[in-house]
């Protein structure tokens, strides 16, 4: 008895939903998108199979299933499938189907294979004759119609848009699913396709369709498959243990958790972090584009020198984003370029442990596949636990839902972020890391989310002194009191990153001169200071986004507001001319 209870609560969670939609709401339209090349788990072959497999093992002995695609046409699972429809279609009393008639039936099969309007109107003439038989034979078993690839039949699109084939095969698919005589009937129709918004809204929009999203698998059916398959090939070893793999593996299709087991069986290495990380951002990036990366941060705080009380205040935002009553959806990160914004978010980040998910060029790269690209972005996320998204140069990643300038895709996509960010579902799991050095240029509705604002300044006074000294001392370059003095007066224009280039290029000079000194290389080498004008004007645009006034620089504490404002827009006058 323990065992069946075991089986049956490994039956894929799609399947309950798709049953309940069918039975109860008579909803005889279900599209599936998400994990439709995913691998599901049979309690008939106590294995793990393909999407479609599993449908037919699991309708075969409910169903007729007949199969479509916009390239294969018309195919059955089975012969005895293939025969009763032959059967339903073509037989002259219920029992005896003559062979000229079984021929000619195939020969119309054949011929729509790369026709796929003419196979619709087949496949209608075949309900229609399901529909007459039932009245013969009531407990004749209904026909259920699975279509592959259905956004490429049913292509998304308003009329006008469409080619005059897609609205014919559009047309004369509503048409038939529209009328009483499908409505009523018992057959079931499954549209598989990756993602919805590539499907006719006019389908999706149907009273008698509902949609079923198939999730990546969480973490216990992760566990569950890793279990089954290292149970049949013994001898795989992970680096950090079999759990550390699970939890690594979110975001994973079990198939390419698979592809990662079978290599490490045929090769016996050990699987790795880095194993995993690299199959992660792979198939992200196969799906999302370059726009999307996975990254685990090997750094934390310790390596960070100087910023205490930033740091004492990122500690304190991760801290309260456990709960969700006290989470935020958003902070805002900003300061001068070069200041160590991306570096210290996430240090602070990985301390937390959550899986940091970078996203860049958004406007680019998806203009006019919006809908998709959020699509993806939401199903993956849902599969992760507990996550930071880091935007970095926010302001140029959304457009602004109010600016006449905007396109509407754009404003979509802007739109879309900021009800995610907004979603109460979501707070606690998903924190949004905002990083720019222009905040004034972020959509208002977009900074309205991010409650907390942390400004990153260029460190000052003792701080300043002991980072520089620090920087030096990892690479074994020793300062002494006058020279790192002298060095600091030669550089107080200097960010943290053109201290890090610096230190490179004292290392680099060294392998020709070892005797060299950092006072020697300033004399030759100076970082640029062609953008010293744009990181103050940066550095005030910060002190008028910060949260915390302790944060400020003291020459800009007591400076009132409007004050700072004024200097800023002297500035931008000044750098536009």
């Amino acid at each position: 008895m323990a065992e069946k209870t075991n089986k049956k609560e490994q039956r894929p969670g799609f399947l309950e939903s798709l049953s309940q939609a069918y039975t109860l709401r008579r909803e005889n339209i279900i599209i599936l998108t998400g994990d439709v090349n995913g691998l599901f788990y049979s309690r008939e072959e106590d294995n793990y199979i393909s999407l479609e497999q599993i449908l037919n093992s699991e309708l075969k002995d409910k169903f007729n299933l007949v199969r479509m695609d916009i390239a294969g046409g018309i195919t059955f699972y089975d012969r005895d499938t293939a025969e009763e429809v032959t059967r339903v279609c073509e037989s002259t009393d219920g029992y005896y189907t003559p062979a000229g008639r079984v021929d000619a039936l195939k020969r119309m099969i054949g011929s729509s294979m790369h026709n796929p309007l003419q196979a619709l109107v087949l496949l209608q003439g075949m309900g229609e004759a399901f529909v007459r038989v039932r009245r013969l034979e009531p407990h004749i078993k209904p026909m259920c119609l699975v279509f592959q690839f259905a956004g490429a039949l049913f292509s998304a699109g308003d009329y006008s848009r469409l080619s005059e084939l897609e609205r014919q095969r559009l047309i004369s698919f509503l048409s038939w699913v529209s009328g009483p005589l499908f409505r009523e009937s018992p057959e079931l129709f499954i549209l598989v396709n990756s993602v919805k918004s590539e499907l006719n809204a006019k389908i999706t929009a149907l009273p008698h369709a509902e949609h079923i999203e198939i999730d990546l698998p969480g973490k216990e059916d992760r566990r569950k498959f890793v279990q089954h398959f290292t149970g049949r090939n013994k001898g795989i070893r992970f680096s950090h243990g079999k759990g550390t793999f699970v939890e690594d593996t979110a975001g994973l299709a079990l198939h390419n958790i698979k592809d990662l087991l079978e290599v490490a069986a045929r090769t016996k290495e050990t699987l790795t972090r880095k194993h995993v990380v690299k199959e992660v951002n792979d198939i992200l990036q196969a799906q999302l584009g370059d726009i999307i990366r996975i990254k685990y941060p090997a750094h934390t705080s310790k390596d960070i020198v100087g910023f205490k009380e930033t740091g004492e205040i990122f500690t304190t935002i991760f801290e309260r984003c456990e709960d969700q009553e006290t989470a935020v959806a958003a902070i805002l990160v900003s300061g001068p370029n070069g200041s160590g914004k991306t570096f210290q978010l996430e240090a602070y980040a990985a301390e937390s442990g959550r899986v940091v998910i970078e996203l860049a060029g958004i406007r680019g790269s998806y203009f006019g596949e919006t809908d998709r690209f959020f699509e993806l972005l939401r199903w993956h996320i849902a599969t992760f636990g507990k996550i930071l998204i880091l935007v970095d140069e926010a302001h140029t990643a959304f457009g602004s839902v109010h600016s006449g300038q905007t396109h509407q895709t754009e404003q979509r996509l802007s739109g879309n972020i900021i009800k995610m960010m907004g979603d109460p579902r979501y707070f606690g799991k998903v924190l949004w890391g905002l990083m720019t050095s222009r905040p004034d240029e972020l959509d208002p509705d977009i900074k309205s989310r991010a409650p907390v604002q942390v400004p990153i300044f260029d460190l000052e006074g003792e701080e300043r002194k002991q980072f520089v000294l620090e920087m030096f001392k990892r690479k074994k370059i020793s300062l002494s009191e006058a020279d790192v003095n002298k060095a600091l007066s030669l550089t107080t224009y200097y960010s943290a990153r053109d201290y890090r280039n610096l230190v490179a290029e004292v290392l680099a000079q060294r392998r020709k001169k070892p005797e060299i000194t950092v006072l020697e290389v300033l004399t030759g080498w100076q970082a640029s200071k062609s953008i010293k004008r744009q990181r103050e004007f940066q550095e005030m645009i910060a002190a008028l986004h910060c949260s915390y006034p302790n944060l400020l620089p003291e020459k800009y504490r007591d400076l009132p507001d409007n004050v700072l404002m004024r200097k800023v827009e002297e500035l931008k006058i000044l750098l536009h001319q």
